[in-house]
């Protein structure tokens, strides 16, 4: 495998939750300034809001172990633009724990040589290849404002989640293929275990004044759909701040509204048919 690695000084630990981003998303790399710094890309508010998650986790405990560590992944970048990602990190005063460049064809195999628990892109083709790997996967979502946020926003889709195995069977009845419920199968258990996780850290702060907010979206579903979602989030250990129940309308105004950084996006409200099925 060709791949180029870079390390900082953060210690790691094995109770991390290690998340691969995309460098595309964190800089933009068709701007710089003449010291070489690159440009702020779509995704920059999530690396600073997560700074904050961990700062808050070690102020609550200096040796808590269950922190977020970052991984800033490149595929195929020359050797100028590696140089300009570090230094640009190093500028804006990025907690990178590793640079990682390799090829298109070893994407995968990076996720799985640094036992990535989260990967995150706005690049939708990405976030499904790693869903397909097995690797907890989702959307980055591009901020409308740039300016330093101290909460990390997590958006879960609720109606992959209230299905159970069986009734995932039953999507062929609406016109999924079988290689589509397998991946809905696969991704509800990505789903499962970042929850898990981010439930964990969820507890280590208080109802009010959480650097982590959990925002439930239910877009197809009824209230009792929306409601069997949120109990099965309960019964991984996740607590929910905010949740929506859309029954079929439009969800790109509670997107706007919320400003998630993290999209768990289960592909259901992507059905065939209706008017908004490209909607981010």
């Amino acid at each position: 495998m060709d791949t180029e690695v870079r390390k900082t000084a953060i210690v790691k630990s094995d109770a991390m939750l290690v998340t691969a981003v995309s460098c595309y998303d964190i800089f933009d790399l068709h701007t710089q300034t003449e010291s070489g710094t690159l440009g702020k890309g779509a995704a920059f508010t999530f690396i600073k809001a997560v700074q904050a998650v961990n700062k808050r986790l070690a102020m609550h405990n200096e040796k808590e172990a269950l922190q977020f560590e970052l991984i800033l992944l490149g595929k195929d970048c020359e050797e100028q633009i590696k140089s300009n990602i570090f230094d640009s990190a190093k500028h804006y005063g990025l907690e990178i724990g590793r640079f990682y460049f390799c090829s298109r064809e070893d994407f995968i195999e990076t996720l799985k040589a640094n036992k990535v628990k989260l990967f995150l892109s706005t690049d939708r083709d990405d976030v499904y290849s790693a869903l397909k790997a097995g690797f907890p996967a989702a959307l980055l979502c591009q901020q409308v404002s740039q300016q330093i946020q101290d909460q990390l926003k997590v958006l879960f889709s609720g109606d992959l989640i209230a299905h159970s195995e069986d009734t995932i069977d039953s999507l062929k009845d609406l016109g999924f293929s079988d290689v589509q419920i397998q991946n809905f199968k696969a991704g509800k258990s990505c789903i499962r275990e970042f929850a898990m996780l981010i439930g964990e850290m969820r507890k280590r702060f208080g109802c009010e004044d959480s650097p982590l907010h959990i925002i439930l979206v239910t877009v197809w579903g009824s209230r009792d759909v929306s409601a069997t979602a949120l109990k099965t989030l309960r019964g991984w250990g996740l607590y929910v701040d905010e949740a929506y129940c859309l029954a079929g309308a439009p969800r790109s105004p509670v997107l706007t509204t919320v400003q998630p950084h993290i999209l768990w996006d289960d592909g259901l409200h992507f059905m065939k048919g209706t008017s908004h099925g490209g909607e981010q």
